[in-house]
């Protein structure tokens, strides 16, 4: 379908290569280590260990233009299949406006109990 895809972590360069060899990912991890990126595209958790990036998608064509964003929950993920009808289906593509992210209660509490924790 000519996507291609990348991951973005926020672990230095030698921990994201140990877990795509690991779990043999056919595709690279760039490392955000300063969390540019996550920050920028607002998936930054920065509660949860220090700030990682919360679980998202994006679909970005040849233009840089977002076509599709989806921000997740850690128990939760667009599934793959989602994903590839998604792509099957986007001959004609529209922008998509970015997902708010609204913290649910859980989310919060998780959020306090790992303040206190540190």
């Amino acid at each position: 379908m000519g996507a291609r895809v990348v991951g973005v972590s926020v672990d230095r360069p030698e921990i994201s290569e140990n877990l795509r060899a690991q779990l043999s990912l056919p595709f690279p991890l760039l490392c955000d280590t300063e969390h540019r990126v996550i920050t920028q595209w607002d998936i930054l958790n920065a509660g949860e260990r220090g700030g990682i990036a919360r679980p998202a998608v994006f679909v970005i064509d040849a233009g840089r233009i977002v076509r599709f964003a989806a921000t997740d929950e850690v128990v939760r993920r667009v599934p793959a299949s989602e994903m590839v009808s998604f792509l099957q289906q986007s001959a004609v593509m529209r922008p998509v406006d970015r997902r708010v992210h609204l913290p649910r209660l859980s989310h919060w509490m998780m959020a306090i109990r790992n303040g206190v924790r540190r």
